[in-house]
């Protein structure tokens, strides 16, 4: 019979590309995790991102993609709950993690999903035809903030002016 159960978010974490991800994960009933090994695995093949044993955060057995992106905030685990950042935030961070606890007489894990958003994507550019001797067209920055749009022109002999 488990001495705890473990609960993540119960919906996904979302972390913006390039930023700063927080997955949060503890006990239930609140017991000290000082002294039992908690860690975050990737789900899907089991890899270490970070790794806490006897005290202290255990470095090096990491997967090399996490080495010093990963830090295990512990200001609360004398009452079972840490937080695990995960610095500049990677495409292929996305997914799921596994966060588990484990003490001498008992482990127990909890599924956590991180959801990484895209803020923003390579200009578009688009030509729309002839217009006055030159060439019309358009620039568009897809984001998830409002979308910058705009013309380019040219004209003959000058160069090539962009207006947003």
């Amino acid at each position: 019979m488990a001495q705890f159960t473990v609960t993540g978010p119960d919906r996904p974490i979302s972390a913006s590309l390039g930023g700063e991800a927080i997955l949060p994960c503890h006990l239930s009933p609140r017991m000290s995790a000082e002294n039992m090994e908690v860690g975050w695995l990737r789900s899907q093949d089991s890899a270490v991102v970070h790794l806490y044993r006897d005290g202290q955060d255990q470095y090096g057995k990491d997967r090399l993609e996490y080495r010093r992106r990963t830090a295990l905030l512990k200001d609360d685990i004398t009452s079972g709950r840490v937080l695990l950042r995960i610095r500049d935030v990677r495409p292929s961070d996305n997914g799921q993690y596994t966060c588990f606890f484990q003490s001498s007489v008992s482990y127990e894990e909890a599924l956590l999903e991180l959801q990484v958003a895209d803020m923003g994507s390579a200009p578009s550019i688009s030509v729309e035809g002839h217009q006055d001797r030159g060439i019309r067209g358009g620039v568009s920055i897809i984001r998830m903030v409002p979308t910058a749009q705009g013309s380019v022109e040219r004209s003959p002999g000058k160069a090539l002016s962009v207006s947003l």
